[in-house]
């Protein structure tokens, strides 16, 4: 693998580990992000990790564009049902969860081949969406906890390349270009999510 996308990685889920510990035992049932809890975010954000076993140990099938796993209803639905992994101690289960993801992406080749619902594709290629992923649910979660934390800089880099390859392929890339270079503004709710 990469030294630099497996740092930015192991980066990406000590931040989410750190953010997670912030979280008092009483307030994981507090409000986290649209209809979330803290607990589901998190449970959510923690797939990052899990999936990369599950993708790579037991490739899931495809899914067409559009397909109804892609909704919100159902990405919502997933992080609720990923609130039972996490047990009775959340930010344990997600620094445990973060280990093995870091040590099976040590010991994993970059042209692997895993098998998700956005098509099959090797871990390389794979684990920038993860990197993103587990830094802006992290941010999520400290803006929840009201925490001024700062993404570790590989991290955060993956992630804005990550965002902005995205943002290239959608409507209106000019107007996120011009955003932010401080030129325009982004059309009202526009998200590349």
């Amino acid at each position: 693998m990469d030294d630099a996308l497996t740092a930015a990685f192991a980066d990406a889920s000590g931040f989410l580990v750190e953010t997670a510990r912030l979280v008092p035992d009483d307030g994981w049932d507090g409000p986290g992000l649209g209809t979330w809890t803290r607990r589901e975010l998190a449970g959510h954000a923690n797939r990052s990790h899990t999936l990369l076993a599950e993708y790579l140990l037991r490739p899931q099938p495809p899914q067409p564009p559009g397909s109804p796993y892609f909704s919100a209803a159902a990405i919502a639905a997933r992080g609720r049902d990923a609130v039972a992994a996490l047990g009775a101690d959340p930010a344990a289960a997600i620094a445990a969860a973060s280990a093995s993801a870091i040590a099976l992406v040590g010991a994993t080749a970059p042209d692997a081949v895993l098998g998700s619902p956005a098509g099959t594709m090797t871990l390389a290629r794979y684990l920038p969406s993860r990197i993103a992923e587990l830094t802006i649910h992290a941010l999520d979660l400290a803006g929840a906890l009201d925490a001024d934390l700062a993404p570790p800089p590989a991290a955060l880099r993956e992630s804005l390349a990550f965002v902005a390859a995205i943002a290239a392929r959608r409507d209106q890339p000019a107007a996120v270009l011009r955003a932010l270079t401080g030129r325009g503004q982004l059309p009202a709710g526009y998200s590349v999510y």
